[in-house]
């Protein structure tokens, strides 16, 4: 999958690990040039040295100066950026009753207003060549999420909402923007949750029969950022193994994942 990717510029948000890493490492080896964001600077600094076409920058993609000067820096090195994937994003598992708004503030900070830093500063080195951006959304976008809390949930139905707008808004510059909504993916944070027992056994909801890949996730990027998807603005691509085909997880894993009993159900039929 390397046409359309040889010496273009790509920025990859959250490219330390898991499905950044994955997408950084897809795009090296199609021949781009690509610049991690992160703050993960062991991980960031390990895959810029394994290979030359990549480099690394410790930003916090919620800090919009950090943001507007690594990207300026980004492309006074290499000139016009092509593409963009915002990746970064937390999700901590927390219920209602233990959020706090400083919760809610860092959370929103990084997965929603870090693709917007990104995407309104990578813009004007797009708007004269065009370009690909894709925001990495999640089945929780589409449902809730049964792992992270409220506040997580929240940011991925807004990173779709975002999505689709700066599709809209930037279709004539010749940018297309569409969105990836990945379902259970082992990722390195996952596997650092479970021990191997509970990851086997995870996959019994899953209706092809095992967790989604981060390479998984980065073949459907690397979908709509190549020549493929030259028709693509605003789309959504689900990735999950079939889960939103069908119910889903027991509704006591919502809780048992948060460490808390379920409540007792006050089930009431009609009269």
């Amino acid at each position: 999958m390397s046409e359309g990717f040889e010496g273009v510029c790509a920025i990859v948000t959250g490219g330390s690990k898991g499905i950044g890493e994955a997408t950084a490492k897809a795009l090296l080896g199609a021949g781009a040039e690509v610049t991690i964001f992160d703050v993960d600077d062991e991980a960031g600094e390990a895959l810029a040295a394994a290979d030359e076409a990549c480099r690394y920058v410790h930003v916090d993609v919620a800090d919009k100066a950090a943001v507007e000067a690594a990207v300026a820096d980004v492309a006074a090195r290499r000139g016009a950026i092509q593409m963009l994937v915002n990746n970064a994003g937390i999700a901590p598992p927390l219920t209602m009753a233990d959020l706090a708004e400083d919760d809610w503030q860092r959370l929103l900070g990084i997965n929603v207003m870090g693709p917007f830093n990104c995407t309104q500063a990578v813009v004007p080195h797009m708007k004269e060549n065009g370009g690909a951006i894709v925001n990495v959304s999640s089945v929780a976008g589409k449902n809730i999420s049964l792992g992270a809390g409220m506040h997580y949930t929240t940011s991925k139905w807004g990173v779709i909402g975002l999505s689709r707008h700066m599709a809209y808004e930037l279709a004539p510059h010749g940018i297309r923007v569409n969105v990836v909504c990945p379902g259970p993916t082992l990722t390195p944070l996952i596997q650092g949750l479970m021990d191997e027992d509970t990851i086997k056994s995870s996959t019994t909801n899953v209706p092809l029969g095992r967790w989604v890949m981060a390479e998984d996730i980065a073949n459907a990027i690397m979908f709509f950022l190549g020549p493929q998807a030259a028709m693509c603005a605003g789309a959504e691509l689900i990735v999950d193994g079939g889960v939103l085909v069908g119910p889903g997880n027991a509704y006591d894993n919502y809780f048992e994942s948060r460490g808390s009993k379920t409540p007792e159900r006050k089930i009431t039929y009609p009269e």
